[in-house]
């Protein structure tokens, strides 16, 4: 496959990736522009619920992900209700990046947003102009495109590297 990263795109650490921070990732491409890249690791569940740590934010069973180690103090919400959230900026087929957290506690509390189809992180990973695309020469990565049909169904990194490739 070309190593063509664009939003969208998933990257998956490669074993024995050299950066620790990295082992056994799964990350969502949810920006790539001539400044850099920024993504958010989907398989690296925290214990905290979203509503420990946003006021108002109502209980739920929303648990956030360990997005990346960038930003560690500000929390990311990515999801598939552009009619519910506004000002959000599109990822790639139905999958949005922010928006509005009022509206997101207003379709929460109404039950017009699905636990499943909404999901936070708390960092977020990112790479400086032609800093992915060395990692990408190196071998750190596999570029995988994948369909998120629920954003926060859980992907195993292992089940995935075997069905990308029988030799992992």
């Amino acid at each position: 496959m070309k190593n063509e990263i664009q939003p969208g795109t998933i990257l998956i650490s490669k074993p024995f990736i050299e950066d620790k921070r990295f082992e056994k990732t799964i990350i969502l491409i949810a920006e790539h522009n001539l400044n850099g890249t920024i993504g958010f690791i989907l398989n690296q569940e925290t214990k905290i619920n979203v509503n420990e740590l946003i006021s108002d934010f109502p209980k739920s069973n929303i648990n956030l992900k360990h997005g990346g180690p960038v930003e560690k103090n500000s929390i990311f919400f990515i999801h598939t209700y552009p009619d519910l959230i506004n000002k959000y900026i599109e990822i790639k087929n139905g999958i949005f990046w922010g928006g509005e957290l009022t509206d997101v506690l207003k379709g929460l509390e109404n039950d017009e947003i699905n636990s499943s189809q909404i999901a936070f992180f708390i960092g977020y990973t990112g790479w400086e102009k032609n800093q992915l695309q060395q990692e990408l020469e190196e071998g750190s990565w596999i570029i995988h495109k994948m369909d998120l049909k629920k954003i926060n169904e859980k992907v195993n990194w292992s089940n995935l590297l075997i069905e990308i490739n029988q030799e992992y």
